[in-house]
């Protein structure tokens, strides 16, 4: 079977960790400090790197240092992993959602302005880079900045993504990365908080050390939300291979795209234009959905959908009275959307055989193993 996700542990990796064992330094030391500042160049953050637990500890902590009125709106997608969400109403705001561009699955900056019009009480914006491509993210910033809007970029899927030559990340007020072992880099779990506001940076570097500047001295409300030392050093192995990994997604990406644009029934991946799309995931838009899945798991490929149910749409976000149907192209969406493998462990032979699966299938097709080798 060929994996959705295939995470990456070489040697380096290993030995990296194993140094970090043997210097007795597993907490918050230098090896995390280092991370930082190499992973802030890399995005380009003028203000900065703090490293933290996980993408999802990264957003609740981002959120939770806006000093926002309880309960101001925050607008954000329908269509992410619902952390997106969940760090708003964590910070004890309301998660306000607009609808989605069928070509991008993302949020665009026409329907934020709209948004925005319609509802000034709009306080702050959390956009996701979402499936590896940038969101319009610099004209969302001068739409923010005219109405003194904050932004927060969830770049949890977009790690060297690009948009006119410019690492998302580093243009918001605040970004937030993930390092789950899925993403295009990882460190087993761990996030990475970066941005444009070194104000609201130095808060979350408080926030995620229990409030505190120096050793039991707390001068504010602060969790332990800290990366280890470990997680440290495969990051820094991982974020020296990340040009190349992406490099081989973009190519499988293409390749799968090339041979997949003329089938019928199904929608490859769109890319917008001065923009790099670091293809975390290779999402199709498909008819017949199921018998696909069917047909390509029998096939030796494996498959994913993100994601089949929007956040309005939860059971949880529907007992909070939330409407999933508000949000209609979203939920196009999610009945249409399938991931095909395109991570960097995908070889040649393994896109033909993706390639042949793919154009073999028909609606009425009976299941069939097909390039399987």
């Amino acid at each position: 079977m060929i994996p959705i996700a295939k995470p990456y542990i070489g040697p380096e990796e290993q030995a990296a960790v194993a140094d970090v064992l043997a210097s007795g330094i597993l907490a918050l030391g230098p090896r995390v400090r280092e991370f930082e500042q190499a992973f802030a160049a890399y995005v380009q953050s003028a203000a900065g790197g703090v490293a933290c637990s996980s993408g999802t500890s990264g957003l609740c902590a981002a959120a939770s240092v806006l000093d926002l009125p309880p309960g101001s709106k925050i607008l954000t997608t329908p269509f992410s992993f619902i952390a997106t969400a969940n760090s708003i109403r964590y910070a004890g705001y309301t998660p306000v959602f607009a609808d989605i561009d069928a070509d991008t699955f993302m949020v665009s900056a026409e329907t934020i302005r709209e948004a925005l019009d319609r509802d000034p009480a709009i306080r702050a914006i959390i956009l996701v880079h979402l499936y590896g491509q940038p969101c319009e993210v610099h004209e969302i910033m001068e739409l923010a900045r005219a109405r003194g809007v904050i932004v927060i970029e969830d770049c949890a899927q977009a790690h060297g993504a690009e948009e006119f030559g410019v690492p998302v990340g580093g243009i918001g007020d605040l970004g937030i990365f993930s390092f789950y072992p899925t993403k295009n880099m990882m460190t087993g779990e761990g996030g990475m908080i970066t941005g444009s506001n070194r104000t609201l940076l130095d808060r979350c570097r408080l926030y995620i050390d229990h409030g505190a500047p120096a050793r039991y001295q707390h001068t504010t409300e602060g969790y332990n939300y800290r990366m280890t030392s470990i997680h440290a050093a495969i990051g820094l192995c991982q974020l020296d291979r990340l040009p190349g990994w992406n490099d081989a997604r973009r190519r499988n990406a293409h390749a799968l795209s090339s041979a997949l644009r003329d089938v019928p029934g199904l929608t490859t991946p769109y890319e917008r234009p001065q923009c790099t799309h670091v293809y975390h995931q290779y999402v199709l838009k498909v008819q017949h959905r199921d018998a696909l899945v069917a047909h390509l798991t029998a096939a030796g490929v494996g498959t994913a959908v993100h994601y089949p149910r929007t956040i309005p749409d939860q059971p949880f976000y529907r007992d909070q009275g939330y409407i999933g149907s508000a949000c209609p192209i979203a939920c196009r969406m999610a009945d249409e959307v399938l991931s095909l493998p395109v991570h960097p462990a995908v070889s040649p032979a393994d896109v033909q055989t993706i390639i042949d699966a793919v154009r073999s299938f028909t609606p009425t097709a009976t299941p069939v193993a097909v390039g399987v080798g």
